[in-house]
């Protein structure tokens, strides 16, 4: 999502049917699985998001820019972004990773934005990336994408609700034709067993300690780790820590009986208040009660 930029060849498209998500249709692990990015609607014009069922991405998104180019915060999600910037007469094509700590979101002007977001250890990935690849770096994606078949649907969309269907169709599309050149990184096993732990830590809540992981999946915590990175690009201990903060942000922004800092630190599993303040300076660039007078300026 942030980070320096290199090009790469990317990912052609087609059409499909799109799913929206309804409420008990995910397995437990992706059912559990947060992916909020709280600052990107507050540093764009007119964000619209649907989400997804039965798909690798979670939702898709829309927003544009104006005059001048948007900034806003990214935090870490462990997921992969894949963004087009539609403009008068051409199309960026940008994929980016989690951040590991909050960094900044940039998006270039006079832009009509559409993207989704990959859920964890799920994104399609252009041949030549690997997830080690995407972690804290934006990259734009060549002609393939900026000037394929799925660009031209895009641009000739006649507004943002249709671009965000149009993309939503195409990540079916994508997941049906095995002959794209975009695929999900990692072997059948090593897949297997990613998809075991990264569940296992979402029903957790981040808490379980990855040894426990480990022997649950049958395997060394070395083997563990060496497969999860190899699927995300970082270790499950660091996205053990996303998870939990993420369910934090969910408590402090939301509207729940849960607002204050000892009872998010109990739900949340964190040692302590100093805890827990450390991992939102870290991941959200301010402290709990900062990050909810923004994200709740009404609190």
């Amino acid at each position: 999502m942030a980070g320096s930029a290199r090009r790469v060849c990317g990912v052609s498209s087609g059409t499909g049917a799109a799913k929206q998500e309804t409420e008990g249709t995910q397995e437990d692990g992706p059912a559990l699985e947060r992916t909020h990015q709280p600052y990107l609607p507050l540093g764009v014009l007119d964000y619209h998001e649907q989400k997804l069922a039965g798909s690798s991405a979670s939702l898709v998104y829309a927003f544009s820019t104006g005059s001048e180019a948007a900034h806003s915060w990214a935090v870490p999600d462990g997921c992969v972004d894949l963004s087009f910037g539609i403009g008068s007469s051409d199309i960026v094509a940008v994929i980016g990773g989690t951040v590991s700590s909050a960094h900044t979101w940039a998006f270039a002007e006079g832009r009509s934005w559409v993207g989704c977001r990959f859920r964890s250890g799920e994104a399609l990935l252009p041949k030549g990336l690997s997830p080690e690849d995407l972690v804290d770096a934006d990259i734009v994606l060549d002609k393939d994408v900026s000037e394929g078949r799925l660009a031209d649907l895009l641009f000739e969309a006649p507004d943002q609700k249709a671009r965000m269907q149009v993309l939503a169709s195409a990540i079916v599309t994508w997941e049906q034709n095995e002959s794209i050149p975009a695929a999900k990184p990692g072997t059948s096993k090593v897949c297997e067993l990613e998809r075991f732990a990264r569940h296992e830590i979402l029903r957790t809540g981040g808490s379980a300690p990855i040894s426990s992981v480990a022997a649950a999946a049958g395997v060394s915590p070395h083997y563990l780790r060496k497969a999860f990175a190899e699927v995300h690009g970082f270790s499950p201990k660091l996205y053990a820590r996303f998870v939990r903060f993420q369910r934090a942000m969910e408590l402090i922004s939301g509207e729940r009986d849960i607002q204050n800092a000892p009872e998010i630190v109990l739900a949340c599993g964190y040692a302590d208040q100093s805890h827990l303040v450390h991992e939102f300076n870290e991941f959200a660039g301010m402290t709990p009660g900062q990050f909810r007078l923004t994200v709740s300026p009404a609190a």
